[in-house]
């Protein structure tokens, strides 16, 4: 219920006030979905340039501390309840990756587009995402740790595509008119 609620509020339909709940502000969406001054699939274009090349150069190159610390923010990810929480959590997972890469221009661009993400994260926060995102990570994960250098490409694009699809559907969903009562 709070992972709709924030995704509402990021369509600009619902705000909500400490102590008092959660109200209706509009019947009709911001068009066009930005992400600050970006479009989500302007901004996954870009993660597929970088996000992908990470992920194969992570199984690659990683080290034992590398994979522990993506094993936590894994198992910390799944585990929590907090929407905004758990989006830090998938910022450092996706750095993490750019991390293992070893190229510290990659981990720079991926910290870059992840604040953009994250600061902007309640958008990303679409209905019923949760649990696919989740077993995406983790196919992306255990292909670094096997250093299935194709496998985690491919499990990277599968994810990114994933969350461009959810964000075309967001957005679709939520411009369409619904009638109102009588």
């Amino acid at each position: 219920m709070r992972e709709a609620l924030v995704s509402l509020q990021a369509l600009g339909l619902v705000t909500s006030q400490s102590g008092k709940g959660s109200f209706v502000a509009s019947r009709r969406v911001r068009a066009p979905l930005l992400l600050g001054k970006f479009s989500p699939c302007h901004l996954n274009e870009v993660r597929g340039y970088l996000e992908i090349p990470s992920a194969r150069l992570a199984a690659e190159r990683r080290n034992d501390e590398q994979v522990g610390r993506l094993a936590g923010l894994l198992a910390r990810m799944e585990d929590c309840d907090d929407a905004e929480e758990r989006n830090r959590y998938d910022a450092e997972f996706h750095i993490s990756i750019a991390e293992a890469a070893g190229n510290p221009i990659l981990v720079r661009l991926v910290e870059d587009l992840r604040k953009i993400l994250e600061e902007h994260g309640r958008a990303a926060a679409a209905p019923n995402r949760r649990s696919r995102a989740a077993a995406e990570h983790r196919k992306i994960y255990e292909a670094i740790v096997r250093r299935d250098v194709e496998g985690a490409a491919l499990a990277m694009a599968n994810h990114l595509e994933a969350a461009d699809r959810s964000f075309a559907t967001l957005e679709r969903d939520a411009s369409v008119p619904r009638k109102q009562p009588a």
